[in-house]
Order: C-alpha cells, then structure tokens, then sequence
C-alpha cells in the first residue's frame, strides 16, 4: 500500500498537475469558442435582417431600480458591457494571478518569451493604426487591434489536434493572457477621460479591505463579493471603466488553501473513521446526529482545502465562457452591413488600421521579438516548437474579437466610427483564424526545431 501512495504521489506531481490543469482549461475554451461564434453568427443574422428594429431596442431598453426618488439604471448593453463584463475581466485577473505564481509566466526564464512576444504583438499593431490615423478623428482606436482573444485563437489549435505540439499551445495561452495585463492597462490608462478622485478614493479603501480579508484568512466567496460590488460601484462613479475592478478584485482572491493537503487527509479520515465506528447498519441518517456532523466537518475541511482563487476561477470560468461573453457578442457584434458601402467601409482609415494591425502587425511584432528574444538568450522555444509554428501563433494572435470589440466601444463615440472598426474587427478575426488554422495545418511538417 506504501508503495502504491508513492507511486500516486511521483505520477500526481506538481508539473503533472498544472498540465492536466491546463488540458482542462483549454477544452474550456475550446468548446467556448463555438458558443461563442454561435452567438457572433446570430447577432449578425438578427442584425441584418428584419428583426433588427427589435433587436435594437431590446439592446437599448433601460433595466434599473427605483428606490423612492432613487434611480439607477441602465441599458441593456450597457449593463452587459459594464456590469457583466466585470465578471469576465474578474476571471482573467484570476487566471493572470495563478499564471504568475505556478504557470508559465511564473519562471523568468520561461515568462520572457510570451511576455515579449505579447509586447510586440500589441506594440507594432498600434503603431500601424496611428501611422493611418494619426490626427484623424480615428486616432483614438489605436488599442483595437492590440487584442488576442483567446477563447478562438486555442480553439483552432483544438481543430489541428496532435498536429501542433503541446509547447505551442502553452506559448500561445500564455501570450494571450499576457496580452489581457497590456489590454487591461490600455484601457484603465488610456480610455478613462475624466476621474473623479473622491470616488477613486473609496476604491483604493475598499481594495485595502479585500487585502485584509486575504490577511485575515478569509476563504467564504461571499465576502469579497459583497466589497466587490461596492468596489465596481465606486469605480463607475470615479470615470475609471468598471471592467477594471474585477481585476483589481481578483489581485485579493488568496491563493493559498487554508488547510494543506496532507493535513485535509488526515481530518477527513479521521471523520470516516468515527463514522465507521458508531454508524448502525440500516438506522436512518436522521437519527445519527454524530454522523451528520462528521460530514458536515468533511464538507467544510473540503473548503477549506482548496484556494479560493482555485475555487472561484472553476465555479465562474464556466459562467463567462459559456453565459457572460456570449452575451457579450450578441450585444455587441451585430452590425449592419446591408445597407453598408463594404468597399467605402473597408477603405476608411480606422477599417485598415484594424485589419492591417491584426493581420499584419500581429505576426510581426510577435514573431520579431520572438526572435530578439532568442537571439539576447533570455528565453528558449518551447520544445517542439518550430518558428512556423510561431509564424502560425503570431497569426493566430490577429483574431482580436471580444476585448477589440470591448475597445471599439470605448475608443469611439462616433456610431459611424464604431461601425467601421467592428466591421474591421470581425473580417480580419476570420481571416486570421483561417489563414493561422491553414499555416499550422500544411506547414507544420515540414519545418525543423528551431534552436
């Protein structure tokens, strides 16, 4: 038996672990990438077709509460850009957090190459944009084509299967969520026009109190939901955008279990052990109250074993994939292109910039400080993976889609604007999965490693 418990204990290593980890969040994704396109395809039918009048004022039907002279409400739209997409950026806060401590990004070595390469995928798509745009009423949707969304770009790597190595996809995920801390500062920085630093006050105070809870020990969800939603209140009356505050709150999620493994063992065996001593055979569970509180130590040792970041990047990760982001593009992406001159659209300053950033200027600025990287020897390919292989991830970072969209909403004020970058967004996304999924598909074979 002894050797049995060593046997499990090499096979369930920490490596093994964070692998069969990430397997898992990578089918998330996977399958979150069809319903997520489902609900792409369907915003645009619904756009574009008789409908669209009732679409559009569902969008913008105001939902609220009314307390006595009271009033807070919102539109639709708005409530799902604001208040709902604070969920998803809560999620990302809280996989950027696990990635830094025990993924790829938390070894300097094996960080540096997605980082740089998310640098340059955000950094020469910007500067395409602005070389069109610069001083034109465009010039402020400079951080459309910066994005990567990971949910598409992982699952057309799903589509090649064993055809692409493991190391690409790990690359891939971790530049993508590198590319979520630049997108994310991008928008707290650059797309909040005006700050009412009372209320940025008050959120600095209740940031601290969320420290504190993690100091304290505190592990129950419901606590840091409670502050959390007065965090994301303060911060839409500061003119910070609210999405920022579910990163702010996920920084506060501890990652540390309060009881450890070992010990979380030994507790719930030594409950199974007194259930074993005094249950009686066939005595309803109701009689045995000593039973139902061995169980109830069970069920609260189990939550305590876990993180709470791990517990709440599983419960929620779920409900963003599959409810929050296609939600998202329903509300988001459904533009109307019947009426539409697409030869004017396309030819407008802002459509290029985004379509040349995210087909262009994606691959290149990944795969040229890829090879900076390489060649100042402060980080290494993955193993198995060819320079075609990342040619392929450079165009794969082009599919842009949620976060493009989310900055197109916030760069522009100007529907017509808005119009030409979603447009934009949208072709060039498809075309760069495509072309990705084509690059990966019959030119992987015939590359050799690079070193």
């Amino acid at each position: 038996m002894t050797e049995a418990r060593t046997e499990r204990r090499r096979t369930d290593s920490v490596p093994s672990r964070v692998l069969e980890g990430f397997a898992a969040f990578f089918q998330a994704e996977v399958s979150g990438a069809i319903v997520l396109l489902a609900a792409t395809v369907i915003a645009l039918v619904l756009a574009n077709s008789p409908l669209n009048e009732a679409y559009q004022n569902l969008l913008h039907m105001e939902i609220g509460v009314v307390v006595g002279g009271w009033e807070f409400a919102l539109s639709l739209v708005h409530w799902v850009d604001d208040a709902l997409m604070v969920l998803f950026f809560f999620v990302v806060g809280l996989e950027i957090k696990r990635e830094l401590i025990v993924g790829e990004l938390a070894e300097r070595r094996k960080a540096a190459l997605p980082i740089l390469a998310a640098l340059g995928g955000m950094i020469a798509p910007a500067a395409i944009f602005l070389a069109l745009n610069a001083g034109g009423p465009g010039e402020s949707g400079w951080g459309i084509p910066m994005a990567t969304d990971i949910a598409f770009a992982l699952g057309i790597l799903a589509l090649l299967g064993s055809r692409v190595p493991t190391g690409l996809r790990v690359f891939l995920a971790a530049l993508a969520i590198a590319d979520d801390i630049g997108a994310i500062l991008v928008i707290a920085i650059f797309y909040t026009e005006q700050v009412a630093f009372v209320w940025l006050g008050v959120v600095a105070l209740l940031f601290l109190v969320l420290l504190a809870f993690g100091r304290l020990g505190v592990d129950r969800s419901w606590p840091y939901a409670l502050v959390g939603v007065a965090l994301w209140a303060a911060m839409l009356a500061s003119g910070v955008h609210a999405t920022i505050a579910g990163v702010l709150v996920a920084l506060t999620i501890p990652a540390t279990a309060r009881l450890e493994p070992l010990e979380f063992t030994r507790r719930t065996r030594s409950a199974c052990d007194a259930i074993d001593d005094t249950a009686v055979p066939g005595e309803h569970t109701l009689v045995d109250e000593e039973r139902v509180s061995e169980l109830a130590s069970i069920r609260r040792d189990a939550l305590h074993g876990m993180a709470p970041l791990q517990r709440m990047e599983a419960a929620l990760h779920p409900v963003t994939t599959y409810f929050v982001l296609p939600l998202f593009a329903l509300c988001n992406a459904g533009v109307r292109v019947v009426e539409a001159d697409i030869g004017a659209t396309l030819a407008s300053p802002v459509a290029l910039g985004v379509i040349l950033g995210l087909v262009i200027g994606k691959p290149v600025g990944i795969v040229a400080m890829s090879w900076l990287a390489l060649r100042l020897r402060v980080a290494h390919l993955p193993e198995g993976v060819t320079w075609l292989h990342v040619v392929g991830a450079g165009v794969l970072g082009g599919i842009g889609f949620t976060v493009s969209l989310f900055v197109a909403n916030l760069a522009f004020s100007d529907a017509a604007l808005v119009t030409e970058a979603k447009i934009a967004i949208i072709i060039a996304s498809a075309f760069a999965g495509a072309a990705g999924y084509a690059l990966l598909r019959f030119g992987g074979s015939r590359t050799k490693t690079a070193h």
